[in-house]
């Protein structure tokens, strides 16, 4: 069986999102980003950068969250999540990579002043990022005018991923008024039956 390590609420949850869709069985191995658990030998031994996710399929050990997307959707897709041309393959990781190169730093940033400074945030931080987001985000919600999808006519590895990866400078209080589009389609993901039946996994 599929085992991936992560918590539902990290990156590891963009794997369990793809994996639910997908319709594939598999166990989750809950921890927490810079835990204990992620710095022993053992996962060490799977994932030597001591971050999550990590995904383990038989003899395959992979990190990395965009690989193992890639590899899910291309080893068990049959057309789900994925493209059937070379021009829709190229188009999924053209707008996933645009997410992750341009705005996940900043994205990543504001999460964490978020989380972990919540009562004191810096404001230059959050400044600095939300000017770094302001200055991608117009491409992005081009891009999604008259879409349902970043890319072709259905869900892709591409809105698993950068939805997500824009939930968080939303959950960090982003305004996200200015793009209608890309705040929709964030909506979209995040309620889409997948997410609703990994939400409800992780509330048990």
């Amino acid at each position: 069986m599929i085992k991936v390590y992560g918590s539902v609420f990290s990156r590891a949850g963009m794997v369990m999102l793809a994996l639910e869709e997908l319709g594939l069985e598999y166990e989750a191995v809950d921890m927490l980003p810079r835990s204990e658990q992620t710095q022993t030998s053992e996962y060490r031994a799977l994932n030597p950068t001591g971050k999550i996710p990590t995904l383990v399929d038989g003899d395959l050990v992979l990190f990395e969250t965009q690989a193992i997307l890639f590899y899910l959707a291309r080893k068990y897709g049959n057309g789900r999540l994925w493209g059937t041309t070379p021009e829709e393959e190229a188009d999924i990781l053209r707008w996933s990579l645009f997410v992750s190169n341009q705005m996940e730093v900043p994205a990543l940033d504001i999460l964490i002043q978020f989380k972990f400074n919540k009562d004191n945030p810096d404001q230059s931080v959050i400044e600095r990022a939300s000017e770094e987001l302001n200055r991608f985000l117009p491409t992005l919600e081009q891009q999604l005018q008259g879409r349902e999808w970043v890319s072709g006519d259905h869900l892709t590895i591409a809105d698993i991923h950068g939805a997500t990866v824009l939930s968080w400078p939303k959950l960090g209080g982003f305004d996200y008024s200015a793009y209608p589009e890309v705040h929709r389609w964030i909506k979209s993901i995040l309620s889409h039956p997948a997410q609703k039946t990994l939400m409800a996994k992780a509330a048990k």
